[in-house]
Parts: C-alpha cells; sequence; structure tokens
C-alpha cells in the first residue's frame, strides 16, 4: 500500500474508489494492485489497463471498460465488462453482462448472464438462474443452469440443465443430465450422459448424443 500512495497521487486513488476517473494510468502505476471502495448504488467504474483491482465494501454496479486487468470484488447487484483481456473474480453477482471479447468471469452464482463478447469464459460454481449467449467462441460452465438461451455460435457446460433452447448455430453444449432442449438452430451439437431428456429439434443437421433417449 505504500508503494502504491507513492506511485499514485491521493487525487487519483479517491478518483478511482467513487469510480468517476477516465485518465490513462500512469505508466508507474501498471501491475500495482490498486484498492478501490464500493457503495451501493453508486457505479464503480474501472478504466484503468494493466492493473490489478481489489473492490471491498458493498457494490451495486461494477462496469470494467479497463483491458488486461485483474479484478476480485466482493458479491455485486450488477457487473458490466466492455473491455478485453480481463480476469474477474467475484462473490454471487446478481445481473452480468459480458460485452468485450477475450474475458474471463468467475463466480459462485449469477443470477442473470448474457454473454454476446468473442472468445469469453465464465466459470460458475454453483446455480446460473438464466443465461444467454449470443456471442462467438464463448464458453460457460456452471453446475447447475435453469434457463438456457444460445444464441451465437458458443459453448456450455453443465452438470444439470433445466431449459435449454438453441436458436443458433454451430454451438456444443454437454450436460451429465438435462430436463428439456429445444433446437431450432443448425449444426448443433447437444450430449447428455445421464438420465431422460425430452428434445425437440426442429434444425437441421444437429447432432444429439442422448443416452437413453426420449423424443417428442
Amino acid at each position: 500500500m505504500t508503494s502504491l500512495r507513492h506511485a499514485l497521487s491521493a487525487t487519483a486513488l479517491l478518483a478511482l474508489a467513487v469510480g468517476t476517473t477516465g485518465a490513462a494510468v500512469p505508466a508507474q502505476a501498471a501491475g500495482l494492485t490498486i484498492p478501490v471502495q464500493c457503495e451501493i448504488g453508486t457505479e464503480t467504474l474501472l478504466p484503468w489497463d494493466d492493473v490489478s483491482y481489489d473492490l471491498q465494501g458493498t457494490c451495486g454496479a461494477v462496469r470494467v471498460t479497463a483491458d488486461d486487468a485483474t479484478v476480485t470484488m466482493p458479491a455485486a447487484t450488477q457487473l458490466v465488462v466492455e473491455g478485453t483481456g480481463n480476469t474477474i473474480t467475484a462473490k454471487p453477482l446478481g445481473e452480468v453482462s459480458v460485452v468485450g471479447s477475450g474475458n474471463e468471469v468467475m463466480a459462485p452464482t449469477i443470477q442473470d448472464l448474457t454473454l454476446s463478447g468473442a472468445a469469453s469464459t465464465v466459470r460458475v460454481s454453483g446455480l446460473v438462474e438464466r443465461a444467454e449467449l449470443a456471442g462467438s467462441s464463448s464458453f460457460l460452465t456452471a453446475d447447475t443452469i435453469n434457463e438456457l438461451l444460445m444464441r451465437g455460435s458458443d459453448t456450455a457446460s453443465a452438470r444439470k440443465s433445466f431449459r435449454t433452447r438453441i436458436t443458433g448455430s454451430d454451438n456444443a453444449v454437454g450436460f451429465t443430465r438435462a430436463v428439456r432442449v429445444v433446437l431450432t438452430g443448425d449444426r448443433n451439437g447437444v450430449t447428455v450422459t445421464k438420465g431422460r431428456t425430452t428434445v425437440r429439434d426442429r434444425g437441421q443437421d444437429n447432432v444429439l448424443d442422448l443416452r437413453p433417449r426420449r423424443r417428442r
């Protein structure tokens, strides 16, 4: 912390804490860990590239516009990732939107996920209530996904999925158990290794590997 205070002015640190600065990071700050105090009801903006952010307090909305940053954060009601190449480790999250490419987000639970950036990864150790994948070459993995919509060409895997709808093409999904899968897109691959799955396939050239399988 002492070296950080020497490297950055008190004004810059205060601006970071309230999330209002849009200035470029000073060269001497690259690679440092910057503490940020969240406040509920205030958007916390993380704009500096190539630094580590350590968020504390009670987070409302957090917006990451930086590139190649590392973020450690508590629970938040909203997380928006607009930059590229960021790595974010969080506690339970409410609404998550990953717009930028090449990002990685890790959390125990997410209520509502929108993943539209290319080549981004979201890893959830527990439950995702609702997820919409609309990018390309992105990846979602979770223990359980309650409702999954795949509109792009991405990959998803989970121990259990309750309702999955695939309207995009060239997606790949793999579940240990899946209750219901509906496909209207083409050239998708679906693998379920255990249990019974209700499937409705209205697309073309989809590859289904379901054991045992029951179609309607």
